[in-house]
C-alpha cells in the first residue's frame, strides 16, 4: 500500500539546454492567473512555487506579471504542489497535474491580510527570504523577531512553523501551526500541515482530525485529499476512505494514485468489477507508476472478462 507523500521542499538550481521540439514532446506546462479574492484585481509579483509530489528536488519558482499572469513550461509530467505567496495576502496551496505536451490552466485567488508597520515588514521580508534560501535556523530567529513585534499575526507563526518543520523539529512546528490556526481559524495551510506532520509520525487518528478540518474549511488540494484517504485506509476505515478518494477524483479526475487506492478498497469490499474499473483507469492514466505492475498482477488474479 502506498505511503503518505513526503512533501519536503529542497531548493536547488540547474540550467538545462533542450531542443524546443523535444522539450514539448516530453514535458508539460502550467499557466494561470493570480487575483485578489475580494476585488478580482490581478496581483503583481505573486510568488508561485512548483514542487513535484514524486521528487521534492524538483522545485521551480515563477512570478505573476502586472496582469496576474504566470507561465511555467518544461515541467516533467506528474503532479505538482503549487504554493502561492504575496505580501499582505494569506498564502495558499493546491495540486495540479501536468500532462504530456499539455498546458494545465488554473486560477488562484488570494485572501487579503492586514498590512504591516515598516519595521515589522522589513523583518518579515528578511525572514521569508532566509526561509526561501534554505537558511531555516536564521529564518526562525527572524520570524521570532517579527512575532515579538506583532504577536497576533498568524502568518508569522505559519512561516516559523514551516521553518521548524524543515529543521525536523516537528513538535515546535505543530505548536506554531496550531497558534496560527488559533489566531485565524479559517487558515487552511497550517491546518492541513498539522495533518501532514501527524501522518509522517504515523499518528493517523490525529492526522485525520486535521485533514478533515482542512477539507471542511474548503481545502481543494488534491494531495491533502489523497493523504487524508490513505490515513483512513491505514486505520481500516475503508468506507470513509472511499468517500474521500471519490471526492478527490471528482475534484481532479486525473489523480491516478486515487484510482489505485480505490481499486484496493473495492477488492477489500469484495466488489471485483469495481476494483477492475479503478485499477484499469489507474494503469491507463499512469502506466509508468511504480504501482502499475502490481495493479496489472491484481487484474490478472481477478480473472474478469
Amino acid at each position: 500500500m502506498r505511503t503518505i507523500n513526503k512533501l519536503i521542499f529542497i531548493g536547488f538550481s540547474i540550467v538545462f539546454t533542450f531542443n524546443i521540439a523535444a522539450l514539448a514532446s516530453t514535458t508539460g506546462a502550467v499557466e494561470g492567473f493570480v487575483k485578489d479574492e475580494q476585488t478580482g484585481e490581478p496581483i503583481l509579483k505573486a510568488k508561485i512555487t512548483f514542487v513535484s509530489t514524486k521528487s521534492a528536488s524538483i522545485r521551480l519558482i515563477s512570478h505573476s506579471d502586472k496582469k496576474g499572469h504566470f507561465y511555467r513550461g518544461g515541467l516533467t509530467v506528474g503532479f505538482y504542489q503549487i504554493t502561492v505567496e504575496k505580501e499582505n495576502y494569506v498564502p495558499t496551496q493546491s495540486t495540479v497535474r501536468v500532462s504530456l505536451g499539455d498546458t494545465a490552466k488554473i486560477e488562484i485567488k488570494l485572501k487579503p491580510f492586514k498590512g504591516l508597520p515598516p519595521v515589522t515588514k522589513k523583518i518579515s521580508s528578511k525572514a521569508v527570504s532566509l526561509l526561501n534560501e534554505g537558511k531555516y535556523k536564521e529564518a526562525i530567529e527572524k520570524f521570532t523577531e517579527a512575532i515579538t513585534e506583532d504577536p497576533e499575526n498568524p502568518i508569522f507563526y505559519y512561516y516559523r512553523g514551516a521553518a521548524f518543520e524543515k529543521t525536523g523539529d516537528l513538535d515546535k512546528s505543530i505548536e506554531d501551526y496550531q497558534k496560527s490556526v488559533e489566531l485565524k481559524p479559517d487558515f487552511i495551510l497550517p491546518t492541513a500541515n498539522i495533518g501532514k506532520i501527524y501522518a509522517k509520525k504515523r499518528e493517523h487518528e490525529k492526522a485525520i482530525e486535521f485533514y478533515k478540518k482542512a477539507v471542511e474549511l474548503g481545502d481543494q488540494d488534491a494531495t491533502n485529499y489523497y493523504n487524508y484517504g490513505v490515513c483512513l485506509m491505514n486505520l481500516g476505515k475503508n468506507e470513509q476512505a472511499k468517500e474521500v478518494l471519490e471526492k478527490l477524483i471528482f475534484l481532479d479526475e486525473n489523480y491516478s494514485d486515487a484510482y489505485y487506492q480505490l481499486g484496493i478498497i473495492y477488492i477489500g469490499l469484495g466488489d471485483s468489477a469495481k476494483a477492475k474499473e479503478f485499477l484499469q483507469k489507474f494503469i491507463d492514466l499512469d502506466p509508468e507508476n511504480q504501482n502499475a505492475s502490481i495493479a496489472k498482477e491484481i487484474l490478472k488474479s481477478l480473472n474478469l472478462p
